[in-house]
């Protein structure tokens, strides 16, 4: 119930928070429009960023306790990939996808892989175990800081 949240009207965010306990409020309903446009790994300083540039009044405050309300029912994945430094992504984007995680520019490429499907049958056939996720980080450096650093050599 939660995960398909991010596809439906705006509106419904009222329902969904009091089911929670939660006020719907206007900053709310407008972090979560964004986030259903957004089509890239996030961080909360970006949102803020976004937000600014379009001249939508929401507080960083208000952004960074609404991304720890999404993250708790589901609605966004929250990435650490570097110590203090999380991105997150749209559940709704979720699919079997790893991350490739530049350790100089911090940048996120998704990948997918036929392997994803036969790794999660493979570790975990035979243990009882329910799969709920599967997050694979790699860590390396991307094309564009390789191409700097050799520039800088």
């Amino acid at each position: 119930m939660y995960r398909c949240m991010m596809d439906k009207e705006a509106h419904q965010l009222k329902d969904f928070l009091e089911l929670g306990g939660l006020k719907s409020t206007k900053e709310r309903e407008t972090i979560l429009k964004e986030l259903e446009v957004l089509e890239e790994h996030f961080n909360a300083e970006k949102l803020y960023s976004i937000l600014s540039r379009k001249g939508t009044k929401v507080s960083r405050p208000t952004i960074y306790r609404t991304l720890k309300l999404l993250e708790r029912f589901h609605l966004i994945e929250r990435l650490d990939v570097k110590k203090n430094c999380f991105y997150y992504e749209p559940m709704s984007h979720k699919k079997d996808h790893g991350h490739l995680v530049c350790e100089h520019c911090g940048r996120i490429i998704d990948f997918a892989s036929e392997s994803i499907q036969d790794l999660k049958s493979e570790v975990f056939e035979g243990k009882n175990f329910k799969l709920d996720n599967i997050s694979i980080q790699i860590f390396g450096i991307c094309e564009t800081c390789q191409k700097t650093s050799k520039i800088k050599s």
